[in-house]
Parts: structure tokens; sequence; C-alpha cells
């Protein structure tokens, strides 16, 4: 397709579950394995608010729902940017499981417009989802692949409204 969007059947949508997200798209991702085609685009999503977020690029979800393979997050509880900052909500990580092994783990992490610890809440939220560096087989002298566990993930942003219709 010369627009760049994945041909699929028609009426599909992009709703994977979480171990889907962490066992079929990053593991393979990570492991450089095939994946099907720009299902999942890749962009850093903390270098912006949200809203400034080329969302475009990832066409086939639900209407205020968005998937991207990203670096993650700092460690730290807040990620400042130009105008805003991202937050991770304490009660928002959780172990993903697959086959009774935990293969992975999401975070959540809220956007605010303003300076912390005063920034406005906004409708904005990213669900990060990290591999299990236990569940990748990989040589310890791979450093490439090392460095891959280590800082891709892929994010789910949600905009906790409907998009108003075009």
């Amino acid at each position: 397709m010369s627009s760049g969007v994945p041909a699929v059947a028609a009426g599909y949508k992009f709703c994977p579950t979480d171990d889907d997200l962490v066992v079929y798209y990053l593991k393979r991702k990570i492991l450089g394995e095939q994946l099907p085609a720009n299902i999942i685009p890749t962009i850093d999503v903390y270098a912006s608010s949200p809203d400034k977020l080329p969302l475009g690029l990832f066409q086939l979800g639900q209407g205020n729902e968005w998937f991207f393979f990203s670096t993650k997050s700092k460690d730290d509880d807040i990620t400042v940017i130009d105008g805003g900052y991202y937050e991770i909500d304490p009660d928002g990580a959780a172990p993903i499981t697959w086959e009774g092994k935990i293969v992975g783990h999401v975070k959540t992490l809220f956007f605010y417009q303003g300076s912390p610890p005063n920034g406005t809440e906004t409708e904005w939220m990213v669900e990060e989802f990290r591999i299990n560096p236990e569940f990748v087989p990989v040589d310890k002298a791979d450093h490439t692949t090392q460095e891959k566990i280590t800082n891709l993930v892929v994010c789910k942003i949600h905009l906790m409204r409907p998009l108003p219709e075009p």
C-alpha cells in the first residue's frame, strides 16, 4: 500500500491483550523477528505531550487509543518535558503473566500540564509495557539485544474521552 497504512481485513481493529503486546510484539521486536508490517510504529512517546505526538501514524485501533514502540520512560516518578510532565501512578503497576510465567510488567503514567507538583491533570494516560529480561533467551555477550531488553517498550496511549467526529 502506498499510503503506509498496513493492509488488513476490512473492519479490523487492533486490540491486543497485555500478554499479546509483550509476547507477540515486544519480544519479536527486541529479537529482530518479523512483525506484521507497520502495525505498531516506533516513536519517542516521551519527547512531547501526548496531544503533540504523531498519533496518525497508528491507524488501526479504537478512536481514542494508540500503540507505539518507544524507549522507556525514566525510572523516576516524574518525567518532565516542555509544557508538562508524565507522572507514574503508584497503583498502576502490575506483572503480566502468560502460560504461568511473568513475561513482563506494565506501569501507568498520567500526563499533567504545567510544572510538578502543581500541574493540571489532563485526559491523557500511557500504559508502558516492558519485557521481563528472564523471558528473552539471549547471550550475555549480545549487548545490542541486552540494550533493547532494557530500553524498548510498547506504549498504549489513551485519551480518556472520545475524540470529536471529524
